[in-house]
């Protein structure tokens, strides 16, 4: 549905702002808005009581996890809240200080590499800390994502 509701403020957006700008507000709007959400999902379960994203994932990939690798994986999921909010921050930093083609550069071009140059920045430190323990592929962990993401927090994916 937040993916439909993007793609729906993009095309509606369109119509009314066409102009340069508006295409702008449009690309800054849907930067900001994804990794602000993104923001919001993985440093919510960093709060007290609850179980971080990236423990959650885990425990859908392998079962029970070792004290260190729950520490471990809380850890994660707060440098994915770090590098969320780099994400945002550095977009205002550019849209108010850098001229706008670079700023549009990191908006439309940049932010794609970067998300990806992350995620599989993950992975290869996760190979290298923990080289005894069993890694999941990325196209499992992309699996348990959706697995996880799709239910309920406190119920187990099926």
């Amino acid at each position: 549905m937040l993916i439909l509701s993007f793609i729906g403020f993009q095309v509606l957006t369109h119509f009314v702002l066409r102009d340069s700008l508006g295409a702008a507000a449009i690309a800054g709007i849907a930067h900001a808005m994804a990794f602000l959400t993104l923001l919001w999902y993985f440093g919510r379960t960093l709060l007290d009581g609850r179980e971080p994203l990236i423990t959650r994932l885990a425990r859908s990939v392998h079962g029970s996890l070792p004290p260190e690798i729950t520490a471990f994986t809380r850890r994660v999921t707060a440098a994915w809240c770090a590098f969320f909010a780099f994400q945002v921050l550095l977009s205002a930093l550019l849209l108010t200080f850098a001229p706008f083609e670079i700023w549009s550069l990191f908006v439309n071009v940049l932010e794609l590499p970067l998300l990806v140059l992350m995620f599989v920045g993950d992975h290869l430190y996760r190979a290298i800390r923990f080289p005894d323990y069993p890694h999941a592929s990325i196209a499992r962990i992309l699996r348990a994502f959706v697995e996880v993401a799709s239910t309920p927090e406190g119920t187990k994916a099926h």
